[in-house]
């Protein structure tokens, strides 16, 4: 695959929001007006984003970029991934938590240190479109940190969502308020002699997150990573293609996040 890869987004709001990354990648990616002739596509992660991302694949793409991926049908997720493989499409995620940088870049490290924990607690401010959306935001940052979210109870209030389940061996309680003043997501794990916390910015920019690991020898922050989520996608989705081995068991995994959430 020659380079730079044409990209092109799905409506021109998006298009506003990829101008922003492609200016830092002049020797990757090149824009691309039309989405129907373009070899990656950004889409936007709201509705029946599954099908929307499953028809730029029928259309030529080679790569497919789902931006704030929310709550949408599981089985057409499980079908996207189904065709993505079959067509040898890489579909990437660009998640706001569970795609932040810095948390990705030391995950090896927080999975070994979570390991020792047994209460992870989730508190997010930002907007969020259903209790369920609000829910999935959680599972997938403990996804990203290895844990699979066993969801038990959700609880609407008028500002505010309260989720309560398991992950693994561990107790977990989350809670989501709604506000349109900005986004954050703060993940503290606890443990006997340690502690994990976590500052996910979540706004898109490339200032970095917040991670410490704290045990009896004191606290320790991890090294930041100054990148955004979008761009961290586009240099994975860019990579997979000139590798030419596509990745998508992450879409399965999302799909089951959905299902469980959706099953309560």
């Amino acid at each position: 695959m020659s380079l730079p890869l044409s990209i092109a987004a799905e409506s021109p709001l998006l298009q506003q929001r990829l101008a922003k990354t492609l200016a830092t990648l002049p020797q990757s990616f090149r824009a691309e007006g039309d989405a129907a002739t373009a070899k990656a596509v950004l889409i936007a992660g709201s509705g029946d984003w599954a099908t929307r991302a499953a028809l730029a694949i029928e259309t030529g793409a080679r790569a497919v970029i789902v931006t704030d991926p929310g709550i949408t049908e599981p089985d057409a997720v499980l079908a996207l991934a189904d065709r993505a493989d079959e067509a040898g499409v890489v579909v990437e995620l660009a998640e706001r938590y569970a795609g932040d940088p810095t948390l990705l870049g030391h995950r090896p490290d927080l999975i070994q240190h979570l390991a020792a924990t047994s209460t992870i607690l989730i508190s997010q401010v930002g907007d969020f479109a259903t209790p369920a959306d609000a829910a999935l935001d959680m599972a997938r940052t403990l996804r990203a940190l290895g844990q699979t979210l066993r969801v038990t109870h959700i609880w609407q209030t008028t500002h505010c969502v309260i989720v309560r389940g398991t992950a693994a061996d561990k107790l977990f309680e989350g809670i989501a308020t709604a506000s349109s003043a900005g986004t954050s997501q703060q993940i503290e794990a606890l443990g006997f002699g340690r502690t994990l916390r976590l500052s996910l910015r979540g706004d898109g920019s490339a200032r970095p997150s917040d991670l410490r690991l704290a045990n009896a020898k004191g606290e320790r922050r991890l090294p930041q990573v100054f990148e955004s989520v979008d761009r961290a996608a586009l240099l994975r989705a860019l990579t997979a293609v000139c590798n030419g081995r596509p990745e998508n068991e992450a879409l399965r995994q999302f799909a089951a996040d959905i299902a469980a959430i959706r099953s309560l």
